[in-house]
């Protein structure tokens, strides 16, 4: 039987209880206030999102850097793959500064 976590309506106390899946919104009795309440599960718990879309590299420079970047050798069939270089802009024969 799947364990649930159940709010009583009475005395908003939250517990664990084994229940068959036919025993749902029944009475069940609160173990804080022994009153009867709804047995209505929480929304807890993992919860995975589908993506209908999954982004794909265009250049060896967007593999290594991410998407939408810009710089020397993002074009998408540069020979030169100089999006990671740190010249700070000091003579550099990549940016041409």
């Amino acid at each position: 039987m799947p364990l649930y976590d159940i709010r009583c309506q009475h005395c908003d106390g939250i517990f664990e209880q084994q229940l068959a899946i036919s025993a749902l919104s029944t009475e069940i009795s609160c173990r804080y206030c022994q009153q009867q309440t709804l047995a209505k599960p929480l929304l807890t718990g993992r919860v995975q999102f589908k993506t209908n879309y999954k982004w794909q590299p265009q250049s060896k420079a967007e593999q290594l850097a991410g998407k939408d970047i810009s710089g020397p050798g993002t074009e998408k069939n540069a020979a030169r793959n100089s999006v990671l270089h740190n010249c700070k802009g000091m003579n550099c024969s990549v940016c041409g500064i």
